[in-house]
């Protein structure tokens, strides 16, 4: 019997025995796992905001201080737990509805809290104390402004540029965003002859072009597209027109605009068939004027459609009008000197004075340089039979420099056929008729003068019997 049981006993030993010592194993095991030692361990993480909303419905913006944004802890357990611990496994929360309001300060509550492990662990002052600045909150919008840098190819401009999207609403503190003046845009056009576009980062500008931090604020977009036109570009001069007459005796001199020329952009098409920005005579009007004046003219409003100055400054410039008043003098010109244009064929000209008198008006500077020999007045005749006549004289001066006054001359058209007829044999002069063949006959001065006198009484008398003619080609005139 007692040799059975033995048998049965030692049956599979080996398997047994194993048994027995996994048996054995696991219970000290166990047994030393409530016999572990419990440890601490420091953990560093940073604070969750939660319910920040609550602060700007207040319309206030709060901030806390770099060296708060994380806290540090202490947590108690067993080794084992503890050591298999990361930051990660904890959750430091601000709630900030729960924001205790004080003169001196403003509070709100930390929670810390384990994600695993928690009713093993023991966490040191789970809840701490954080500490926030409160600050007027503003929310402002600003147009986004595009601004060109750099100049495009020769020959061409910046035209219209266009911000996508251009608003932006900026929100922070008060303090912070009272100080933005403008919100720009830049976009690079050096060396541009096509349109450009681009994605730029727009920049907070104060009063004083700085750009303003934003680190503190919260913007509703980070960029923006700029899209910059680029056209053709020319300069041209500036004419001036004017209406009315100046006082008598006083003469335009000149016009002149200052700048004399801009340079105007838009389309090449357009700008071919530009020659200059011309000043309506509408807008200046000089009558009765006797003394120079300047006039400030918009040139903004005789610009062609789809065309607009290179420079928005030169819009605006100065009319100069030099109004001067004009000298008079008379020059004597010899009958001689006159040119007869279109006299026909068997026909020469008797003038019934030796002299004409011509009264030209002017700058004195100008009529100190013109001279008798520069009149070369002209007679035209074209048209007209034999007999007595009286005609205007004609001159070519310089319109701008010289006003010259109406000279009439008196003149008889002879066929030389008829005049040879009537003087066959010895010719007598008649009384008034001029017996010298030049002004150098070597007359005395007093004898020159008697003749003269008894020619002018002569002439006086065919003047007086020719006043019906003189008048009647007057009237033809």
């Amino acid at each position: 019997m007692l040799r059975n049981v033995v048998k049965t006993l030692t049956r599979n030993l080996g398997l047994k025995l194993l048994a027995f010592v996994l048996a054995v194993t696991m219970w000290m095991a166990v047994a030393n796992l409530d016999e572990q030692p419990t440890i601490n361990r420091r953990f560093t993480i940073a604070i969750t905001i939660e319910n920040e909303e609550v602060i700007e419905a207040a319309n206030k913006y709060y901030e806390i201080e770099p060296d708060a944004a994380n806290v540090t802890f202490t947590v108690l357990g067993k080794r084992n737990i503890v050591n298999d611990l990361s930051s990660s496994d904890f959750k430091a929360v601000a709630d900030m509805s729960k924001l205790i309001q004080g003169e001196q300060e403003n509070i709100v509550p930390v929670e810390i809290t384990a994600l695993r492990h928690s009713s093993q662990l023991t966490i040191s002052k789970r809840t701490r104390q954080l500490k926030v600045i409160l600050e007027d909150l503003m929310r402002q919008a600003f147009v986004i402004l595009p601004v060109a840098q750099g100049e495009p190819a020769e020959g061409y401009a910046l035209g219209s540029m266009v911000v996508e999207p251009n608003r932006l609403w900026v929100s922070g503190p008060k303090e912070v965003v009272s100080q933005i003046d403008a919100v720009k845009a830049a976009i690079d056009v050096s060396n541009m002859s096509t349109d450009i576009s681009d994605s730029v980062i727009p920049v907070l500008l104060d009063k004083d072009g700085e750009a303003v931090d934003k680190t503190r604020l919260t913007l509703n977009l980070d960029i923006v597209t700029v899209k910059a036109g680029i056209v053709s570009q020319k300069t041209v001069p500036i004419k001036v027109n004017y209406s009315g007459k100046p006082e008598e005796g006083f003469e335009v001199i000149q016009t002149s605009a200052e700048p004399a020329e801009v340079t105007i952009k838009g389309k090449s098409d357009i700008l071919n068939s530009i020659s200059a920005i011309v000043i309506p005579e509408d807008v200046i009007n000089v009558e009765g004027a006797n003394e120079k004046f300047e006039q400030r003219v918009d040139l903004n409003q005789y610009l062609p459609a789809g065309v607009s100055l290179h420079k928005s400054e030169e819009a605006a410039v100065t009319v100069k009008i030099d109004i001067e008043q004009l000298e008079r003098r008379v020059f004597t010109v010899p009958v001689r000197n006159i040119g007869v244009d279109d006299l026909r064929e068997g026909y020469r000209i008797d003038y019934n004075e030796r002299n004409v008198d011509i009264e030209v008006y002017g700058l004195a500077e100008d009529l100190d340089r013109l001279t008798v020999n520069a009149l070369r007045p002209v007679l035209d005749v074209s048209g007209l039979a034999a007999g007595r006549h009286v005609k205007k004289l004609q001159l070519t001066l310089d319109n701008s420099k010289y006003v010259v006054g109406e000279t009439v001359v008196s003149f008889t058209i002879i066929s030389e056929e008829n005049n040879n007829e009537n003087n066959t044999g010895d010719h007598q002069p008649a009384p008034d008729e001029d017996t010298s063949a030049d002004d150098n006959t070597g007359t005395e001065p007093d004898e020159e003068q008697g003749n003269n006198e008894n020619q002018d009484t002569a002439a006086d008398a065919r003047e007086g019997q020719d006043t019906a003619a003189e008048q009647e080609d007057l009237e033809d005139e």
